[in-house]
């Protein structure tokens, strides 16, 4: 197993776009589980950024937690495609001789940024974080690629964008029924039916507000002196 430091060395060099991080993957075993961890604990980051949908929706916290590990999985499990994608353009359009795992370590490396993700819960802010999260993580992703596969920049920006092209392409061919599916799969988790457009949100706030959202009661005395008072007029 790597050392802590090692580990933590590893994801802050690639947050910093230091050179040398791919050389560890190279190695294999422990560097290459560490980054599938490292995209696992992005994707629950991203869940819990995006689990004010699962708050509104009024989601059980069994229900709750079980849908963020499997909103966790469902991202680990796409960007090990993206990484397929990438092998795939590296391997048959720039002759680049590489593992299948040495490529999805780079990818699931890459996303180390997004372990911010939750960040994408506060208020007004939460789309500028996503946006900015995404382009780190696409430049820690492409400057991966560049180095571990050495190739020129321009090159391994060519391979990452047809990866995500032919990914894109995937989805809405041959992998929609897998699409249908991970979407079942969160509604079961989720137990009730997911209301996720802003309207629909709004609604459902407005329909049934929850203790914090619904406007405060008055004290029990001062209904009591409310209800006497009625009385005595009439």
């Amino acid at each position: 197993m790597l050392d802590l430091g090692v580990a933590l060395d590893l994801i802050r060099d690639t947050l910093t776009f230091r050179p040398g991080t791919t050389e560890l993957l190279r190695l294999g075993g422990n560097a290459l589980r560490l980054a599938f961890w490292v995209l696992l604990a992005a994707g629950l980051s991203e869940a819990v950024g995006e689990s004010v949908v699962l708050f509104v929706n009024r989601v059980s916290p069994r229900r709750f937690v079980i849908s963020l590990l499997i909103s966790a999985v469902i991202f680990a499990v796409t960007y090990l495609f993206f990484a397929l994608s990438v092998y795939l353009v590296a391997r048959y359009a720039l002759d680049r001789q590489v593992a299948f795992s040495f490529v999805a370590g780079i990818v699931a490396l890459g996303q180390a940024p997004r372990l911010f993700g939750l960040f994408v819960f506060l208020p007004y802010l939460g789309l500028p974080v996503s946006v900015a999260l995404w382009a780190w993580s696409i430049a820690a992703t492409v400057l991966g690629v560049a180095e571990g596969l050495r190739l020129a920049p321009l090159e391994a920006l060519l391979a990452v964008a047809l990866g995500a092209l032919l990914l894109i392409t995937m989805q809405r061919t041959v992998g929609r029924p897998l699409l249908l599916l991970a979407r079942l799969v969160r509604r079961q988790a989720a137990g009730v039916r997911l209301v996720t457009d802003a309207r629909g949100l709004r609604e459902l706030i407005d329909a049934d507000p929850d203790a914090g959202l619904a406007p405060p009661k008055p004290p029990r005395r001062t209904r009591e002196r409310t209800r006497r008072s009625g009385g005595g007029q009439r």
